[in-house]
């Protein structure tokens, strides 16, 4: 049977389907083995001082399984980096709550939350907090001892309710490192650090939120989770049906939905503001247009990153 030692001097095995009953005591071999044919030898999968899991590695299922066939029932892991989130604005009530006038609900907080959690970081809700600098100030100097990242959302732009630069500025040195970058969507993103910890101020805008998130913290809470090989995203290749304007020196970042037609798959483009949280829930994956680039055609073949 599948998985049983081998029985005295034998050094190979039959399949069953490759034998017929003759009579009770005797069966016909139809097909000829090779010694060690159907054999696992000892030693095989792995060998005395092979590197079973190195260090760095994320752990997947078949690492599970293979750790435990060789009895290790513990590992020592790093510990989940701890990425303190505050959602920022007058305008914001929870979830659960019925907007009034002027009022949206706090989405950013858990959406964010969500992708922290996809790459193996931990998330804290530090809290909403009003358009007011020193409230402001207040929090993230709580984010900051509770987190290894702190996030905050909104607020990252240039007016005057726009506050995530100088608050960071505020909590010390170096403070903010970076205060714009060349993609779309997602420009007003502000970047620092302070005490050795990375501020990340992403825009409001749910599709900025996560395109910026995933440029910024996700590589953040890699490192700190000690990845020496980066997990990857899983990519396809799809031809284009729309084209895909864009302005050289800007890197722009596209929603698409994927569908195969005639054996081939294909990616739509999904324009739309990046304020509407349902261009990402209509979106399959999303299409990145190098900096270098003045757009991408229809029927041209692109990598799309899926969700």
């Amino acid at each position: 049977y599948t998985g049983g030692m081998l029985a005295g001097s034998a050094d190979a095995v039959v399949m069953v389907e490759r034998t017929q009953k003759v009579d009770e005591r005797t069966i016909e071999v139809l097909r000829p083995v090779a010694p060690g044919e159907n054999v696992v030898q000892s030693g095989e999968d792995v060998r005395r001082g092979d590197p079973v899991l190195p260090k760095g590695q994320v752990i997947r299922p078949q690492d599970i399984g293979g750790a435990l066939a060789l009895g290790l029932t513990t590992l020592k892991v790093s510990r989940k980096p701890r990425v303190a989130i505050v959602s920022t604005g007058d305008e914001l009530v929870a979830p659960h709550q019925r907007p009034g006038p002027g009022q949206i609900r706090d989405i950013n907080t858990y959406t964010i939350s969500g992708l922290v959690s996809s790459c193996g970081g931990l998330p804290i809700h530090v809290g909403r907090v009003e358009d007011d600098f020193e409230a402001q100030k207040s929090v993230a100097a709580e984010a900051l001892d509770m987190g290894d990242i702190v996030v905050f959302s909104a607020g990252s732009s240039v007016s005057s309710r726009d506050l995530t630069a100088s608050v960071f500025d505020s909590l010390g040195d170096p403070g903010v490192l970076a205060h714009g970058i060349a993609i779309k969507p997602g420009k007003p993103t502000v970047m620092g650090m302070v005490d050795g910890k990375p501020l990340i101020g992403l825009p409001g805008n749910p599709v900025s939120a996560m395109v910026v998130f995933d440029i910024t913290v996700r590589p953040a809470i890699y490192h700190l989770s000690g990845c020496v090989r980066t997990p990857t995203l899983p990519t396809t290749t799809a031809t284009l049906t729309r084209d895909i304007p864009s302005q050289a020196g800007r890197e722009d970042y596209v929603q698409v939905r994927l569908s195969e037609r005639n054996g081939t798959l294909e990616a739509e483009p999904i324009f739309g503001k990046s304020n509407l949280i349902y261009t990402l829930v209509r979106a399959d994956g999303v299409v990145r247009v190098p900096l270098e680039k003045g757009g991408i055609y229809a029927g041209e073949e692109v990598s799309v990153r899926v969700y």
